[in-house]
């Protein structure tokens, strides 16, 4: 097992909150995760499937949904897609954050690589530096990363990363096979990752793991739909060095392209 000190992104903060007294966790805590939206099974991958070539899809809204209390519907926030340019080698995105106005350029190569990723005025030049909005267009710039697979072959059970915010190494991810979601080819994996180290403004001790299932868009690279699972552990130490658990939550969440 491959332990990693984290700096802890702010989706996970929320979360971090919630974690008071340990409680019994009943059955297993992964089948929290959202169920993918699939098409139909999922199929055996017979050959290794070409992924990538293609910028960008139809899809007009990316979303991000967590339920962080029982019972409750879960917190969303998206971005519109508010404009699709193509552009020579990649596709140029104009993303809105509802609510906020936050107006975004983003450049995904045809390869999969976000190539620019910045804040942008409507009369389309660079605002000025501003601490806040500075630290969101970070936020949603990590979570955009997590979106794409750069182009490959993939085959059955092949092992592939995607990127984890504050993490020296990706998500490993092992594909299943293939289906679709909204009519379009998707490679079907499986992934999980396990995390720890001081967190939070007390640098309290955690241990995190995140495990979900992902849907790569085969046309594209793009990372459709994530539905995960993420439990968070916080923890205290003895004088002698001994660890205990003094709280636990586990938070289903997806992130989703329409």
């Amino acid at each position: 097992m491959d332990w990693m000190r984290f700096a802890p992104a702010a989706w996970m903060m929320a979360a971090l909150a919630l974690a008071g007294p340990a409680t019994a966790q009943t059955g297993d805590w992964r089948s929290a995760a959202p169920v993918l939206p699939l098409q139909g099974a999922i199929r055996p991958i017979t050959a290794p499937v070409a992924i990538g070539g293609a910028g960008w899809g139809p899809w007009r809204s990316i979303c991000r949904e967590q339920t962080t209390r029982p019972g409750r519907p879960p917190e969303r926030n998206c971005l519109t897609v508010a404009e699709i340019r193509p552009e020579a080698g990649g596709t140029r995105l104009i993303l809105v954050q509802d609510g906020t106005g936050l107006r975004i350029s983003a450049l995904r190569g045809t390869d999969g690589r976000m190539m620019e990723f910045a804040a942008l005025r409507p009369d389309g030049t660079a605002p000025p530096a501003d601490e806040g909005r500075d630290a969101l267009l970070a936020a949603w710039r990590d979570k955009f990363a997590t979106l794409s697979v750069q182009s490959q072959r993939l085959g059955n059970r092949q092992i592939f990363e995607l990127p984890v915010t504050g993490s020296p190494r990706g998500m490993p991810c092992r594909v299943e096979g293939a289906s679709a979601i909204a009519q379009r080819q998707v490679v079907v994996a499986t992934c999980a990752l396990e995390l720890a180290g001081p967190m939070g403004r007390a640098g309290a001790p955690m241990e995190v793991i995140i495990a979900g299932r992902m849907a790569v868009d085969v046309a594209t690279g793009v990372v459709v739909n994530q539905s995960y699972a993420t439990r968070i552990e916080r923890l205290s130490t003895t004088p002698e060095g001994r660890r205990s658990s003094v709280g636990v939550v586990v938070t289903p969440s997806r992130v989703f392209l329409e």
